[in-house]
């Protein structure tokens, strides 16, 4: 049985990575754009499938105008300034976008083999480990990842911080007294670390108690909340992204439904996972605004440092006895394994 779910989730994941990696090369063609720059003045065009070009012009006052049936060649610069030589800038559109799907589709193997990696902790240990247990080694070993890994990690991953803050967003937060009192970075770290915590420990504990299939489909509840919560908050939200949320919504009905899982899931852990998924959305909608305000190195590190502490604090309040237990009833394949669940889903996925 455990060959058969196996088989599964390689199949699948073979599937999706063939699919990612396919759109990777694949140009935007939707798309194009086209830019110019003189001194202070910078011109961007940018087609797309309804051949209209929205030209952006800017020399201290920003304009936006569209022009119908219009090419590039109608576009002229004049009050002294040279004839404009517009750069087609479609390659280097094309190398993010390619980028972009490349990174999206590796972090979506990689959360995909949490839930299965997570759930094998109960599965196949003769001694069950504590949630909290797991929870803060995960935490603890996350920490030491990010920590490790960021030297590396800033070298090659662009900081969205540091192209600006002239947003409300960053208004808002001069505003906010905590955050000059102690600092961006940490009510940053402190918020995010919350919400991690939370959807982390519930997600434990929905695992727990269902089977690896509804907690990993359940968690992707994620990828419907965020975009119904900025539909809300007056995101445009395309037509085709909500009938996609309406068909994966029915299906996660259900795939909650069989009847072939009923002996090793069950509601409460289910409803446990898609807690975890509310709890997650929050955290990348958050994570969406603190992003643009501070430095990616700080904010995952003291984001991760606030995590670690609420699940160690958890773990001493709560679950000690039952830690204790745990080690000393435990064998060493026992142990082994939780220390790969830990190192798996802290370092890698985190």
């Amino acid at each position: 049985m455990m060959g058969i779910k196996l088989t599964k989730l390689l199949a699948a994941s073979v599937i999706l990575s063939q699919y990612v990696f396919t759109c990777a090369f694949t140009t935007p063609f939707s798309v194009r754009t086209l830019s110019y720059q003189h001194d202070c003045v910078k011109l961007r065009v940018t087609t797309s499938t309804s051949e209209e070009l929205a030209v952006q012009i800017r020399d201290g006052v920003s304009e936006q105008q569209t022009l119908s049936s219009a090419t590039s060649q109608d576009i002229v610069v004049v009050d002294g300034m040279p004839t404009p030589i517009l750069v087609d800038s479609e390659e280097d559109a094309t190398n993010t976008y390619r980028a972009g799907l490349i990174t999206i589709g590796f972090i979506t193997l990689l959360f995909a083999s949490n839930s299965p990696i997570l759930r094998s902790a109960w599965e196949y240990t003769s001694s069950a480990p504590p949630v909290l247990l797991i929870n803060a080694a995960v935490s603890v070993v996350g920490l030491v990842g990010v920590i490790a890994s960021s030297p590396f990690l800033n070298q090659i991953v662009n900081d969205p911080s540091a192209q600006g803050n002239t947003s409300k967003d960053a208004n808002n937060n001069g505003n906010d007294l905590a955050a000059r009192i102690i600092g961006s970075s940490a009510i940053a770290g402190l918020e995010l670390g919350l919400w991690k915590f939370l959807g982390t420990t519930t997600n434990l504990y929905g695992l727990s108690q269902t089977s690896s299939d509804h907690g990993a489909f359940l968690i992707q509840l994620t990828t419907l909340i965020v975009p119904v919560v900025q539909g809300i908050m007056g995101v445009p939200i395309p037509k085709q992204i909500w009938a996609a949320i309406g068909l994966a919504l029915g299906g996660v009905v259900i795939f909650t439904q069989d009847p072939n899982q009923s002996s090793c899931a069950s509601l409460e852990g289910d409803i446990l996972c898609a807690l975890a998924a509310v709890f997650y959305a929050t955290y990348d909608l958050r994570l969406f605004r603190w992003g643009k305000l501070v430095p990616t190195n700080e904010l995952i590190t003291t984001k991760m440092i606030t995590q670690s502490l609420l699940a160690l604090s958890m773990l001493s309040l709560f679950g000690r006895q039952e830690t204790l237990d745990f080690l000393s009833n435990s064998s060493a394949d026992d142990l082994k394994l939780v220390g790969i669940v830990a190192l798996w889903s802290g370092f890698a996925v985190n």
